[in-house]
């Protein structure tokens, strides 16, 4: 009995996919996955970053999420899920803060801080601005107030209120505030307040502070934060974020970095990308053993991996040239 050409080209079609569906099998798909990597490794050594794409290609695709997308409002929905449960289980924790966060840490960061001179500038800005300035000094006028009157014996307080005239009251209050803000604004305008020794002892303030911080449970911090005031507060910043990208200053500093991201990795290989960034052969190897099986089982129980096999594959089986060929033999 003769075999038509299609016939031949249906056996054929269905020889590959059974070869192809044996080759992803659960006992095979390990060494596939394996080899295939070290292909991609191998040949990713012959090539550059700017071989393959260009600048403005990830401009384009970092603008489009990055400014174009509308952003659903389901994103801080989810922030807002996730933070309560965060906060829930950082409450019911009876670490120390200490554990959580090392001592060496905060005073680097408060070592930086004291260095760089846009804090001494910051420090001493406060001596310039008036606002604050009023702001600071009404405060120690509240608290001079306060240590006064619950000082003062009741009798004598109520005698001094009786006696003394509402004019010089007033103006007893008023010339204590113009003091207060003259010597506020000449502690903090004094060059002496920043020296290098003040700094150490505030830093030595710090760091006693920190200590006995850093003895607190976790959970003594919702006293300090509740879960709503870290939602409200990624709210503003999350809203924030929204203006910002839709400006130009935003837009140019996403295309500098781009840009200086090329010029330095343009011309390295991807081998040698991966390695600067940290991606070593054994950790894609992990990973593509970790979801590759469960995910290729998962369609190959569904049919979904032979349905797709067969939708990229007949064409070629079915196509006028191919049962041309088989006609020939």
């Amino acid at each position: 009995m003769t075999t038509s050409p299609r016939d031949t080209a249906n056996r054929l079609l269905d020889g590959l996919v059974e070869y192809l569906l044996a080759r992803m099998a659960p006992e095979q798909l390990d060494g596939f996955l394996e080899s295939e990597l070290d292909f991609l490794l191998d040949k990713a050594s012959d090539y550059t970053l700017n071989a393959w794409v260009t600048p403005l290609q990830i401009q384009q695709t970092a603008r489009k999420y990055a400014i174009e997308m509308d952003i659903s409002g389901a994103i801080p929905e989810l922030v807002g899920d996730m933070v309560e449960e965060f906060y829930q289980q950082a409450v019911d924790s009876e670490r120390l803060v200490g554990d959580v966060v090392d001592e060496d840490v905060v005073m680097a960061l408060l070592d930086k801080v004291l260095e760089i001179p846009l804090s001494r500038q910051g420090m001493a800005w406060l001596g310039r601005n008036p606002v604050l300035l009023a702001l600071l000094a009404g405060g120690a006028q509240m608290g001079l107030k306060t240590l006064l009157h619950q000082g003062m014996p009741v009798a004598l307080r109520d005698q001094l209120a009786r006696r003394l005239p509402d004019r010089w009251v007033n103006s007893l209050d008023t010339r204590m505030q113009e003091w207060l803000l003259r010597r506020t604004e000449q502690l903090l305008s004094d060059p002496w307040l920043y020296r290098d020794e003040n700094l150490d002892e505030l830093r030595e303030l710090v760091l006693v502070g920190w200590q006995d911080f850093a003895q607190r449970p976790v959970a003594e911090l919702r006293e300090l934060l509740s879960s709503e005031d870290i939602q409200e507060l990624f709210v503003i910043g999350f809203e924030y974020w929204r203006e910002l990208r839709h400006t130009d200053y935003f837009n140019s500093l996403l295309e500098s970095g781009v840009n200086a991201f090329f010029d330095k990795y343009g011309e390295t290989s991807l081998t040698e990308l991966l390695h600067e960034l940290g991606v070593s052969r054994a950790m894609m190897l992990d990973d593509a053993r970790r979801f590759g099986p469960p995910i290729i089982e998962k369609l190959r129980k569904e049919g979904l991996l032979e349905a797709w096999l067969r939708r990229h594959l007949s064409g070629f089986f079915e196509a006028e040239e191919t049962l041309q060929l088989l006609s020939e033999q």
